[in-house]
C-alpha cells in the first residue's frame, strides 16, 4: 500500500470528526496516532482500527499542554515498522475541539482563553512539532478542521468563531511558509455536524435560544442547502487532501 510505514497523526481522535478520520486513513495503509485527553475512548478508537486490520497507537496528552505535545510526539517518532526501521511522519490532522454556546457579555476570560488554547494553540504546537519531521522527507500533509462558523458571525458562539477564524488564517500562513518543503497545508471547514459536542451545549440552547441542541439541529438540517454533515463525509474530503492524489492544492478552505 502506498501509505505503508506512514504515519497519520490526529488530534481528538477518541470520538466525532477525529475518530471517523483516523479509521478512514487506517483503511488508507496509514498507523494512525490517536491522540487526545480520554484514554478510555481513545483505546476505543484504537480497538476499532485494529478490528478491521488497521494500524494505530493512542497517545494521551492535551493540546494546549507543550509538555503533553512534547511527550507524544516523542512516542510517535519513535514508531517502527516490521524491519524495526523508524515510519514516517507524513500527515498531522489538528481536529481537536471545543464549542460553547453563550452570549458575548457572559463569556468569561478563562472561557475566552480555553477556545483559544484548543484551537489555536494547539495547531501551533503541533505543527512546530510535526513539521520537522516533514522537512527530512520533503513531504507532509497538514489538514486543519475548522469551521464555516469561522467566515461568519453568531451572537452565542463568538469566541468559537473568532478562534476558527484565526485557524483560517494560520493554515493560509503555513501554506505560504512551508510550500518549499514539500509540505501543504490546507482546511477542512464543515457546516453543521452531528456530534456529541453539539449536544453538550443543550442547556444553553435551551437559555439563549429557547430551544434544546436537538430543536436547533432539526431547524438546521432544513435551513441549509447542505442540511447536517456527517463525520464519514468529513473523513473522505480530509483522506483526499492527506493522499498524493491532492497534488498541488495548497493554502485552501474547503467547505463540507
Amino acid at each position: 500500500m502506498p501509505n505503508k510505514n506512514k504515519i497519520a497523526i490526529v488530534t481528538g481522535a477518541t470520538a466525532g470528526i477525529g475518530r471517523a478520520i483516523a479509521i478512514d486513513f487506517a483503511k488508507d495503509g496509514f498507523h494512525v496516532a490517536v491522540c487526545g485527553t480520554n484514554s478510555e475512548r481513545g483505546d476505543e478508537t484504537v480497538e476499532i482500527i485494529k478490528s478491521t486490520g488497521g494500524l494505530a497507537t493512542f497517545h494521551a496528552g492535551d493540546v494546549s499542554s507543550p509538555s503533553d505535545v512534547a511527550t507524544q510526539m516523542t512516542e510517535i517518532s519513535q514508531l517502527k515498522d516490521e524491519n524495526q526501521q523508524l515510519k514516517q511522519i507524513a500527515v498531522l490532522v489538528n481536529n481537536a475541539g471545543h464549542c460553547q454556546v453563550k452570549a458575548i457579555l457572559d463569556i468569561t476570560p478563562e472561557e475566552i482563553k480555553r477556545m483559544f488554547e484548543v484551537h489555536v494553540l494547539g495547531a501551533y504546537l503541533y505543527t512546530q512539532a510535526v513539521v520537522p519531521f516533514m522537512k527530512v522527507n520533503n513531504y507532509g500533509r497538514i489538514i486543519n478542521i475548522t469551521s464555516s462558523n469561522g467566515a461568519g458571525a453568531s451572537e452565542f458562539t463568538s469566541h468559537y468563531q473568532a478562534a476558527k477564524a484565526a485557524q483560517h488564517s494560520f493554515t493560509k500562513s503555513c501554506a505560504l511558509t512551508f510550500r518549499s518543503n514539500g509540505i501543504t497545508v490546507n482546511s477542512v471547514s464543515p457546516s453543521t455536524v452531528i456530534t456529541k459536542l453539539f449536544y453538550e451545549n443543550d442547556d444553553n440552547y435551551k437559555k439563549y435560544l429557547g430551544r434544546s441542541a436537538a430543536d436547533e439541529l432539526a431547524r438546521r438540517e432544513v435551513a441549509s442547502p447542505k442540511g447536517l454533515v456527517t463525520v464519514e463525509e468529513i473523513a473522505r474530503v480530509v483522506s483526499f487532501l492527506a493522499n498524493d492524489a491532492s497534488g498541488r492544492i495548497n493554502g485552501e478552505v474547503i467547505g463540507v
